[in-house]
C-alpha cells in the first residue's frame, strides 16, 4: 500500500507541481514552445482531473487544479507573447521539442480512453441509488479501465466502488488508516436498488482490518438481487447487519444492510454491478449491463447526494 500511495502523491501533487511550474517560469524559447507546454499541462491536467482518486487527498482539490492551471496560462503568456513563433536556434530546441511531442502523444492517448469510459454499448437499467445518508464518490466507474479497474472483467465492466466524502472532501480521516470508524461509509445503511427477490444473502464474514484481505471470498459479505431479468450484487457489507434472506421479496428502498469490510476490499466501502440474468454460475460470473441511477451513468469522481 506504500507503494500506492507514493503513486498517488507523484501523480496528483508532484507531477502537477512541475508541469504548473514549467508555465509558471516562462521559459519557453519561442511561441511553439509555449504552445506545446500548454498542451502537454493541458492533457496531463485533463488525465488526472477525471482519472484521479481524489477523495483521498480531497475532492476539492481537482477544482483547486485547475485554478492554478488557468493561472499558470495566463502568466505564461505575458512573458512569451513578444517571443518569435519559431525558435531561433533550432537545432537548440530539437530535444525539449521532441519530449513534449513524445508526452503530448502518452497523454492523449489516455486521455481519449478515459472519453471512452463516458459512454456504453448496451441497453443501461434503472435503478435507485444504494446509499442515501450523505455525499457518496465513485472511486471505480464507467466503461474503461483507466477509471473504473474492474472494467476488464466481462460481469463487472461496469460495476461501482462507491465511498463517502466527510467535510474534507475525503473518504476517510487520514490517508489511510486502519480503524474502520474513520471512514466516512462504514455502517452506512445500505438500501434495496429495486424490487425483487433475494437469489442469496451471505452474513458471516468478518469485517477485517486495512489492508488485511480475504481473496478466497471476494464478495465477502453480499446481497443477490433478481429484478426484471436482471441480477443485481451489492458486496463487501458489514457482518451481521444483513436483514434479508434467501427467497424473500424486497421492495426498491428497503433497507437490507450496513456497509462493511468484508471480501477482497481493502477499505471500506459499497460495491455494486448488474449482469444478465442466470449468466452466470457464480456470483462474480456473467455478462455485464451497465447502470443509471437516477438517468445518471456514473463514473469515477461522480458525486451522489
Amino acid at each position: 500500500m506504500l507503494i500506492e500511495i507514493g503513486l498517488l502523491l507523484i501523480t496528483h501533487l508532484l507531477l502537477p507541481t512541475i508541469f504548473l511550474s514549467w508555465l509558471w517560469r516562462g521559459e519557453a524559447k519561442s511561441k511553439l514552445d509555449w504552445l506545446l507546454n500548454i498542451l502537454v499541462d493541458t492533457l496531463y491536467t485533463i488525465y488526472i482531473f477525471f482519472s484521479g482518486r481524489w477523495d483521498w487527498l480531497s475532492y476539492y482539490l481537482r477544482f483547486i487544479l485547475i485554478i492554478l492551471f488557468f493561472i499558470a496560462v495566463l502568466r505564461s503568456y505575458k512573458k512569451v507573447r513578444h517571443l518569435p513563433f519559431y525558435p531561433i536556434k533550432k537545432y537548440q530546441s530539437l530535444f525539449s521539442l521532441g519530449v513534449n511531442c513524445f508526452i503530448i502523444i502518452i497523454f492523449a492517448n489516455l486521455s481519449f480512453l478515459i472519453l471512452q469510459g463516458f459512454s456504453f454499448h448496451n441497453k443501461p437499467v434503472e435503478f435507485a441509488f444504494p446509499l442515501k445518508d450523505g455525499t457518496y464518490y465513485v472511486a471505480h466507474g464507467g466503461n474503461s479501465s483507466i477509471i473504473n479497474y474492474h472494467n476488464t472483467d466481462r460481469a463487472q465492466q461496469y460495476a461501482l466502488d462507491l465511498v463517502k466524502l466527510n467535510s474534507f472532501g475525503t473518504r476517510a480521516n487520514g490517508l489511510y488508516p486502519t480503524e474502520l470508524t474513520k471512514y466516512a461509509i462504514f455502517q452506512d445503511t445500505v438500501y434495496s436498488p429495486c424490487t425483487g427477490k433475494v437469489i442469496n444473502a451471505v452474513n458471516s464474514f468478518p469485517d477485517l482490518i486495512p489492508p488485511e484481505t480475504d481473496r478466497q471470498h471476494p464478495a465477502g459479505n453480499y446481497v443477490l438481487i433478481a429484478c426484471d431479468r436482471v441480477e443485481i450484487l451489492v458486496a463487501h457489507l458489514m457482518s451481521g447487519t444483513i436483514v434479508v434472506n434467501q427467497g424473500e421479496f424486497v421492495s426498491v428502498n428497503q433497507p437490507i444492510a450496513q456497509v462493511g469490510n468484508s471480501g477482497n476490499t481493502t477499505e471500506p466501502h459499497l460495491h455494486i454491478h448488474a449482469r444478465q440474468e442466470n449468466s452466470g454460475e457464480t456470483i462474480l460470473d456473467g455478462i455485464g449491463i451497465p447502470m443509471t441511477f437516477s438517468g445518471r451513468f456514473l463514473l469515477r469522481n461522480s458525486l451522489v447526494y
